[in-house]
């Protein structure tokens, strides 16, 4: 059973637009910061088109700076803990994600624990700690909408699976001319990525219609930008449209959160190691077809803002179906691959059941699932995206 809630807060001041970038100097100067931390990753941090433009808007404000690129793909804890180590040698007062989703997640855990003791595990989905210094994100994908939310996804390298200290960030910078070029594979990724949030979103338990229209209208850009920015990765008008569309979804899940797709897409990642937005776009269509049995309307909602067609009458199984193949043929449109080419067997999907039922995303999922009913569920994921 869905319920409403009318709770939404914006997490934090969101300057967006080409050139935008120049931001991070000025507000660093009114926020009294002298000296930042960029929180970034090895390729990124010799980007002069992108850390470069950041190292700049600094220097042009006088705030000295230093790079702590050592952030890797799902950021370990472990990695936190050297950028904190970092972060207090240096005697930084303010710190800024630069990159995707594991660069603006790192920043924000890096941030909890500049003022708190680790470790960082007791922080997961706790506010229960000391303000830190500033923390500004400037994401350079279109996916994860980590610079609007209070998620930080951490992998926790004892327990071998991703955890979430929450965190506010206090200021995101969404410069499109970042992503200007971005390859299509990490384009089309991070797409499907903002695609799997939106629809989650949206037919979760917890929903409300202002998310459902952040949400709706970004899935309506995502399908009319993505396949254009993967073909052309240097159009204008795609990238901004998709930057928006990143940021509108990032506002919409942050507040409600994903459920079963997200569920078995972490799973997938922390145990096969595979790129966050490809493996959580495997199980959105299995998601859409689950989530119709319980929630047709809000799964014909996302068929509308999909553009899709379908008689006034369907079936719950129906629209489901019909929502489920369209999401299919638009990541082949994209070039997303199939699980079968990460080396991912059948049967080793099915044998993630267990730790799917403990993710964080789980406890609302729409309708309740037994472990077998998911293991038939992990099977039809599999079965259904294949090259």
């Amino acid at each position: 059973m869905s319920y409403y809630t009318n709770f939404y807060e914006q997490t934090c001041y969101t300057y967006m637009g080409p050139g935008s970038v120049k931001q991070v100097g000025i507000s660093a100067k009114e926020k009294g910061i002298t000296k930042m931390m960029i929180v970034t990753d090895p390729f990124l941090a010799k980007q002069e088109n992108v850390v470069g433009k950041v190292k700049k808007s600094l220097e042009d404000n006088g705030i000295e700076y230093v790079v702590f690129d050592k952030i890797n793909v799902d950021p370990l804890d472990t990695i936190v803990y050297e950028g904190e180590e970092f972060a207090k040698a240096e005697k930084v007062n303010g710190l800024v994600g630069v990159g995707g989703g594991s660069s603006m997640d790192a920043a924000k855990s890096i941030d909890i624990l500049m003022t708190n003791p680790r470790p960082l595990s007791q922080y997961y989905y706790s506010w229960d700690y000391k303000p830190g210094p500033p923390v500004f994100e400037v994401p350079t994908t279109t996916g994860t909408g980590s610079e609007n939310t209070y998620y930080s996804v951490i992998s926790d390298t004892t327990l071998n699976v991703k955890k979430v200290p929450l965190k506010k960030p206090d200021l995101a910078i969404c410069d499109p001319e970042l992503t200007y070029g971005l390859p299509a594979g990490l384009t089309a990724a991070t797409g499907m990525d903002a695609f799997a949030h939106a629809a989650e979103t949206m037919t979760g338990m917890i929903q409300c219609a202002l998310t459902d229209a952040l949400c709706g209208f970004g899935i309506t850009l995502l399908m009319n930008n993505l396949p254009t920015a993967v073909e052309q990765p240097d159009n204008k008008e795609a990238r901004d449209n998709l930057m928006i569309a990143s940021n509108l979804i990032g506002r919409g899940f942050g507040v409600m959160g994903c459920h079963l797709g997200h569920a078995i897409g972490q799973c997938i990642g922390a145990r096969y190691h595979t790129t966050h937005g490809i493996s959580c776009a495997w199980p959105l269509p299995a998601t859409m077809e689950y989530s119709a049995i319980s929630e047709p309307e809000k799964v014909k909602m996302v068929a509308d803002y999909m553009g899709l067609k379908y008689p006034e009458n369907i079936s719950n199984e129906r629209i489901g179906k019909l929502v489920s193949e369209a999401i299919s043929d638009f990541m082949h449109v994209v070039h997303i691959k199939p699980m079968s080419e990460y080396g991912i067997d059948r049967d080793g999907l099915i044998g993630i059941a267990d730790i799917v039922m403990e993710d964080n995303c789980w406890p609302v999922i729409p309708r309740e699932l037994t472990k077998p009913e998911l293991e038939e569920l992990l099977g039809k994921v599999y079965d259904s995206y294949q090259g």
